[in-house]
């Protein structure tokens, strides 16, 4: 392995084999020599991490580095169970696998130790509190939650002025179906009294 070739690469950056072309003709056979030198890890096919070191051993990339390399940008947003949760509307779900919405690619994927469900489909560029609650509305099922109790901690949110009601509004209405934006008014008529 030609002495250059590690020294450029950055503990905790993700690769494509196409990013090792920089290094030399063959990315593939580069990829695989750096990996039985134990310079980098296989993700998935095609994916790697140069591994950060700490006292415990080799350190993975996090899942936003894992994401960028393998959709390819940086327009993606990780939703699901932990963002839902964290809204405090009562929702204590787990999911197997981390939710992401982005603009390329759908499907499910398997990245190191990782699950993630990818979907293609709209979001905002920088996705508020209150779109996260339009997120889950939209996928109160899968949340495993009953839209009548959304309904109910909603509007005690709303009371209690834990959400911004006109931001609320437009997220309903740019990303929300009509039954979202009508428990949305709903929500919002009801803590107004």
């Amino acid at each position: 392995m030609p002495a250059a070739v590690h020294p450029h690469l950055q503990p905790g950056r993700v690769y494509r084999t196409r990013d090792l072309a920089v290094w030399g003709a063959n990315p593939t056979r580069l990829a695989k020599r750096l990996l039985h030198g134990g310079k980098l890890r296989q993700l998935a096919q095609g994916l790697y991490y140069a591994p950060a070191a700490s006292r415990f051993g080799p350190v993975p990339p996090d899942d936003a580095a894992i994401l960028r390399a393998f959709i390819g940008d940086d327009s993606f947003v990780v939703t699901g169970p932990p963002r839902w949760n964290s809204l405090g509307l009562g929702t204590t779900a787990m999911f197997s696998s981390a939710l992401v919405y982005n603009g390329k690619r759908s499907g499910e994927f398997r990245l190191g130790s990782r699950l993630f469900q990818l979907r293609r489909v709209r979001f905002p560029s920088e996705p508020s509190a209150e779109w996260f609650v339009i997120d889950l509305l939209e996928h109160h099922d899968a949340a495993g939650a009953a839209l009548s109790e959304l309904e109910g901690a909603l509007t005690q949110a709303l009371r209690d002025g834990r959400f911004d009601r006109r931001r609320l509004a437009e997220m309903a209405a740019e990303f929300g179906t009509r039954a979202t934006l009508a428990l949305v008014r709903r929500a919002t008529e009801a803590s107004s009294s």
